[in-house]
């Protein structure tokens, strides 16, 4: 194992990367700042707002400081999640294009498949 200079983690490497979507439920299980993101104040009293923006639990920005959750400095806290409670759902643009394929892929008027079942090699049954 070799270690770079910007951090103390060892570099390993990588034998699968797997990309995916979390839950509503997942986000707020791995999130640290309890109830969320609350205020869009960074900083009170010069010090970083807990349920703000810069929340010291998410990690640290400053040399000097530790981050509240794994007591990191600056170059060893990975940094740890957050989330926001929004009021309303929200689309998410980033999905659009594919959504909207996967929209084309059903009849508007019969709500069947438009795909053939056997170009999956499989039979989808209704």
């Amino acid at each position: 194992m070799a270690y770079t200079g910007d951090s103390n983690a060892p570099m390993r490497d990588a034998k699968r990367v797997q990309f995916g979507i979390l839950s509503p439920d997942e986000c707020r299980r791995m999130s640290v700042t309890d109830g969320g993101i609350r205020y869009s104040r960074m900083m009170e009293c010069w010090r970083p707002k807990l349920n703000g923006l810069m929340d010291p639990r998410q990690g640290t920005m400053d040399r000097n400081a530790h981050c509240q959750t794994c007591a990191g400095n600056m170059s060893e806290c990975p940094g740890h999640f957050g989330h926001i409670e929004l009021s309303k759902p929200v689309f998410n643009v980033g999905f659009f294009k594919k959504t909207i394929k996967v929209l084309r892929c059903v009849c508007f008027f019969c709500s069947k498949l438009l795909v053939d079942p056997i170009m999956f090699n499989t039979s989808i049954t209704r």
